[in-house]
C-alpha cells in the first residue's frame, strides 16, 4: 500500500490532515532525529524520511484549510557573502521543514543587507547563517555587528566546516547583543528551535538573557561562564608584537643538488576528455561513503558488519550514481595544468615566463610565491624544495587547476527544488570526490610525463596517503596559507579558458573545484608551520 493510500485511511478513520501532520508526522520525525542523534540512523535514511514527510504533507494540505496551515516557528537561513556551498545550510531547510517550521531559505552568497531585508519583511524568530569558508567566519561577525546597529536581536544560529563552538560562544557571543548558537549540525538546530520557541510562547526566554527556564542550550553553559554581555563592554587591549627578523635559511633537511627534471613542455595545457574509468580508479571511497555521505558506522555495529553493509547496500548506489554521471553528461570533468621555470631564494619562489624559456631566451619575472618556514623541527619551507638561484638552474614548479564543471551545481539545485533530498546529497557529495579524484589523477599524470611514475601495483589508498614521490599543496594549508596567492596561480594558469575563477571573497567558481601547486623534490611531503 502506498504513502496517499495510507493517508487516506487515516482521514476516512476521522482523523483530521491537521492531527496526522502534528501527531503522527512530527512525532515520526522526531523519533527519526533522536535515533540519528544516537548514531542508530545514518544520514541517507533520515533524508529518506524527510522525502516521504514532504509528500505526505503535500497531499494533506489539498484538504486542509489555510487557516491550519500554522507552523512551529519561522526560521530565516542564509549562507553568507562570498560563500557557495549550500549543502549544510540546505540540509537544516529539509530538517527544520520536516519538523513544521517555515524556512526562508535566501540561498548561497548573501550579503548582509539581504538578510536584514528578510529579517525586516518576514520578521522570523531566528536568523542561522551558514559558510565553509574561514573566511566567511568573518562575514558571520560583520553581519552580527551590523544586525546591533539595525537593532535586530533575534537568536542567530552559526554553523559551517570552519566554525568551531569556541569561536561561537565566544567571539562572536562578544560582539552580538543577542544570543548565538553554534550549529554544529541540521539536529542541533531544531533541538534548539524545539527548546526555544516553546520557552518563547511562555515568555520563558529573553533575546538579551537566553532562556528564563533553566534550559541550557547544549554546549552554550560551559562557555558562558562570565556575563558574556558584560564581557563584550571589557575594553580590548591592544597587543604589541614585536616585528622579528625573518628565517630565510634553507632547511639542512632538504638536499639542493638532487637531479631536476626536465617538463614535456613549458606553459599550460588544457584537458577536456578525461577517462572515466581512470578517474574512477582516484575516488576516496571512504571520504565518499563516510565524508559526504555520512554512511557512518552505528556504535553497536561490528567492523565486519558495517563492511557487509557497505559492500550491500552502499556500493550499488555508487554503481547507479556512477552510471548517470557518465551517461548522462551530469559532470563535466575539466583542468588546466603546466609547467613553469622557477628558482628558489630564501623563503621566496620566483616563476619566470615559460614561453622564453621554451624559446632558449633569457626570460622575465612573472610571479613569485613566499612561503613560511617552520620555527623548529627540520625547519621546511617549500621554497626549499627547489633549486636555488645561485645553482644558475632551472627547476620546474607544475601547477594545476580541476573542476567538475557548473553543470554539477546546477543539477544538484534541480534535485533539492524538487524535494529529491537523499538524491541531492549522493551527487552533490560525488561531485565534490570526482573533483579531488580528478586532482590527484592529473597529479599522478604529472610525475609520469616527470619521468618518476608511480608502480603499476600502487593501490589508491597508498596514493592518497602520499606513497608516492613529492606532494601536491594547496592554497590555505599550513604549508602555503596565503589564500590570495591562488588568484596568482590562477592567472598564470589562465584558467578562465576552463570558466573557473575567484571573487573578491577569495570563492573559487565552480564549487567543485581544486588548485595546487605540486613539488617533485622527493623530501617533499605534507608539514604544518
Amino acid at each position: 500500500m502506498n504513502l496517499e493510500h495510507r493517508l487516506e485511511e487515516a482521514r476516512a478513520a476521522g482523523y483530521a490532515p491537521l492531527d496526522i501532520i502534528n501527531n503522527f508526522l512530527l512525532d515520526g520525525m522526531k523519533v527519526v532525529g533522536e535515533l540519528f542523534g544516537a548514531g542508530k540512523m545514518q544520514l541517507p535514511f533520515v533524508l529518506q524520511s524527510a522525502e516521504t514527510m514532504k509528500a505526505a504533507v503535500a497531499h494533506l494540505e489539498k484538504f486542509m484549510e489555510k487557516a491550519e496551515g500554522s507552523n512551529k516557528g519561522v526560521v530565516a537561513i542564509a549562507t553568507v557573502k562570498g560563500d557557495v556551498h549550500d549543502i549544510g545550510k540546505n540540509l537544516v531547510d529539509i530538517i527544520l521543514t520536516n519538523n513544521g517550521y517555515k524556512v526562508i531559505n535566501l540561498g548561497i552568497k548573501q550579503p548582509v543587507e539581504n538578510i536584514v531585508r528578510c529579517y525586516e519583511e518576514h520578521k522570523p524568530d531566528c536568523i542561522a547563517m551558514s559558510g565553509l569558508l574561514v573566511k566567511s567566519t568573518a562575514f558571520m561577525q560583520e553581519n552580527l555587528a551590523e544586525f546591533n546597529k539595525r537593532g535586530i536581536t533575534v537568536p542567530v544560529i552559526l554553523g559551517g566546516a570552519a566554525l568551531t563552538a569556541k569561536f561561537v560562544y565566544e567571539d562572536c557571543a562578544r560582539t552580538y547583543k543577542g544570543q548565538v548558537i553554534y550549529g554544529k549540525d541540521a539536529f542541533s538546530d531544531l533541538n534548539f528551535m524545539d527548546a526555544y520557541m516553546p520557552a518563547k510562547q511562555a515568555g520563558a526566554w529573553d533575546n538579551f538573557q537566553g532562556f528564563l527556564n533553566g534550559h541550557q542550550m547544549g554546549e552554550w553553559r560551559q562557555y558562558r561562564g562570565e556575563d558574556l554581555n558584560a564581557k563584550a563592554q571589557e575594553p580590548v587591549l591592544s597587543k604589541v608584537h614585536e616585528v622579528k627578523e625573518v628565517d630565510t635559511r634553507r632547511s639542512e633537511a632538504v638536499d639542493p643538488h638532487i637531479e631536476r627534471p626536465v617538463p614535456p613542455f613549458w606553459g599550460t595545457q588544457i584537458l577536456t576528455d578525461i577517462p572515466w574509468d581512470e578517474l574512477f580508479g582516484y575516488l576516496d571511497l571512504q571520504a565518499l561513503f563516510a565524508g559526504q555521505w555520512q554512511f557512518r558506522k552505528p556504535k553497536e555495529q561490528t567492523r565486519g558488519e558495517y563492511d557487509a553493509f557497505v559492500q550491500e547496500k552502499v556500493h550499488p548506489i555508487l554503481k547507479h550514481w556512477w552510471e548517470r554521471i557518465t551517461t548522462e553528461n551530469l559532470l563535466q570533468p575539466t583542468l588546466v595544468y603546466g609547467y613553469f621555470p622557477v628558482r628558489a631564494e630564501g623563503n621566496t619562489v620566483y616563476i619566470y615566463d615559460p614561453v622564453a624559456v621554451a624559446a632558449g631566451a633569457e626570460p622575465h619575472e612573472v610571479a613569485r610565491f613566499e612561503f613560511p618556514r617552520q620555527k623548529s623541527l627540520r625547519r621546511l619551507c617549500i621554497a626549499d624544495f627547489f633549486a636555488p638561484a645561485e645553482q644558475g638552474i632551472w627547476d620546474v614548479l607544475p601547477l594545476q587547476a580541476v573542476t567538475a564543471g557548473h553543470i554539477a551545481t546546477e543539477f544538484a539545485q534541480k534535485l533539492f527544488a524538487a524535494n529529491q533530498y537523499t538524491d541531492y546529497l549522493y551527487f552533490h557529495g560525488l561531485a565534490v570526490q570526482v573533483a579531488e579524484a580528478l586532482a590527484e589523477w592529473n597529479h599522478a599524470r604529472i610525475r609520469r610525463e616527470l619521468g618518476f611514475p608511480d608502480p603499476a601495483e600502487i593501490a589508491i589508498r597508498e596514493v592518497l596517503a602520499q606513497k608516492y614521490r613529492g606532494s601536491r599543496y594547496s592554497f590555505g594549508y599550513p604549508a602555503c596559507p596565503h589564500i590570495p596567492d591562488q588568484y596568482k596561480l590562477l592567472d598564470l594558469l589562465q584558467a578562465e579558458r576552463i570558466e573557473m575563477t575567484m571573487d573578491e571573497s577569495e570563492q573559487i567558481y565552480p564549487e567543485q573545484s581544486t588548485t595546487a601547486l605540486i613539488v617533485h623534490h622527493p623530501t617533499a611531503k605534507y608539514f604544518s608551520t
